[in-house]
């Protein structure tokens, strides 16, 4: 009797995790690599990403072509990062927000973390509303008990972490992927199934800039992960061949990443070619019959899920990154909260009125990229006696993101003198944020000597 007993128990502990931000020793090691190409895959096959590519076409009026070279391009530089980022998991055993403290300083870290529980607070209301949408438009649930009902099975997610975030994931990578090639499938009929779409809207030619713009959002996108990607490798610290598991994490991480985006963003700049739309819900329903479009529904309701599940986990670490004391799954618990409480708000042209903000919180994760690269080569000490190493690293920051002002393109939300200036550049504003924050970073710190060196 008392192992019956017992085995819910166990397998309760098994499922919900228990630590917060502390750091994984080798002995709590657990998994394979090969989860987080299921992982990534997932969180990118929904309707965020295809939106984002939706944008190059029937907003910024590039041809499908250059389009699909701007996406792939960013995608490919973007996955790098993700990848790279992915590895800091196996190396430290820390989440992000809790590697970032010693680089960029106690209350630095903190500012930080804010701005990264901001970002994952958005992107979940934003996917939820999205999906309490398309949710509404085939079974009719009015918005409200929609965003109530699915924001419940992702904080229950997040709120048991870390091991059932990875099942949940496998599961949402063989059927969105399944789900996905029949909507791609039909995208390449010579016309849609059922009725025929609105005709697409006079745009006036080319965006000066297009291409680069393109390369940014695509970027931007991805750059609302990077920050998250240690999240899910640090339990990946087993004591052996610790090189080439990081050469297994990088490597699963990429391609997880770089094809789903691409995938996704692609299919979502053809349609956006093709098919007026006002959010990225009109980009599906009429490729397919109505008879299907409750499947539709479910793989849309399943990809804001497997993006969502992350965005709430890891927007919980870095609540307690930012020095609230609490234990993890009461910090995911107040994520959820927090974002349901601005879906229902917000949730009337939700999708027009915050799409801005998701970029824009982007502008704020650029400049910090660089240094976390420099640093993780290898400790590095201040040049200025008065400052500490991690003072520097949030000075850095905050010298990117003011230097990357001018250059920013978001139009009508921001739009910088420069860029206005000169509209044929596009968007500079990520590489001369990264670039600067890079040059004050390396010029303030130096390597730290090895006491071997003397």
């Amino acid at each position: 009797m008392k192992k019956t007993l017992a085995d819910p128990v166990r397998s309760c502990r098994f499922l919900f995790e228990a630590k917060g931000i502390e750091q994984v020793c080798p002995q709590e090691a657990h998994g394979q690599p090969e989860s987080l190409f299921r992982l990534w895959m997932a969180a990118n096959v929904n309707l965020a990403t295809l939106g984002t590519g939706a944008i190059a076409t029937s907003l910024l009026g590039l041809p499908l072509w250059k389009a699909a070279l701007a996406l792939a391009a960013a995608n490919c530089l973007g996955s790098l990062l993700l990848g790279l980022f992915s590895t800091y998991g196996v190396r430290y055993g820390l989440p992000m927000m809790a590697l970032c403290a010693p680089w960029f300083g106690r209350w630095g870290n903190r500012v930080l973390s804010g701005i990264n529980f901001l970002n994952g607070v958005s992107w979940f209301a934003v996917n939820t509303v999205v999906a309490a949408y398309a949710l509404e438009h085939v079974v009719s649930i009015p918005p409200a008990p929609a965003i109530f009902l699915l924001a419940a099975v992702q904080i229950l997610l997040a709120a048991a972490g870390h091991k059932l975030i990875l099942r949940a994931g496998d599961v949402c990578f063989l059927v969105l992927v399944f789900l996905f090639s029949v909507v791609s499938a039909l995208s390449l009929l010579p016309l849609p199934v059922g009725a025929a779409p609105p005709p697409k809207a006079a745009l006036g030619g080319t965006v000066p800039g297009g291409w680069l713009l393109a390369g940014s959002l695509a970027l931007s996108y991805l750059g609302g992960w990077m920050l998250f990607a240690p999240d899910y490798s640090r339990y990946l610290r087993y004591e052996r061949e610790a090189a080439s598991l990081e050469r297994q994490v990088f490597r699963h991480t990429f391609w997880g990443a770089f094809l789903s985006t691409t995938w996704i963003e692609i299919l979502g700049a053809f349609l956006g070619g093709t098919i007026r739309s006002e959010n990225p819900t009109d980009l599906l329903f009429p490729l397919l019959p109505g008879s299907l479009h409750l499947l539709l529904a479910g793989a849309i309701v399943i990809g804001t899920i497997s993006a969502n599940m992350l965005n709430l986990y890891s927007a919980g670490l870095s609540l307690l990154g930012a020095g609230f004391g609490l234990p993890r799954y009461q910090a995911s618990l107040l994520v959820g909260v927090a974002g349901l409480a601005v879906a229902l708000l917000g949730r009337r042209e939700f999708y027009q009125r915050y799409e801005g903000l998701l970029f824009l919180l982007a502008y704020l994760i650029f400049p910090r990229l660089p240094i976390l690269v420099i640093a993780h080569l290898g400790p590095r000490v201040s040049r200025l006696a008065r400052l500490d190493t991690g003072s520097i690293g949030f000075l850095c920051w905050l010298g990117g993101v003011l230097a990357s002002l001018p250059w920013i393109r978001q139009e009508p939300w921001v739009l910088g003198a420069l860029a206005a200036t000169h509209p044929e550049w596009g968007d500079l504003a990520f590489p001369v944020g990264s670039a600067v924050s890079a040059l004050l970073y390396v010029s303030l710190t130096r390597r730290e000597r090895s006491e071997a060196a003397g």
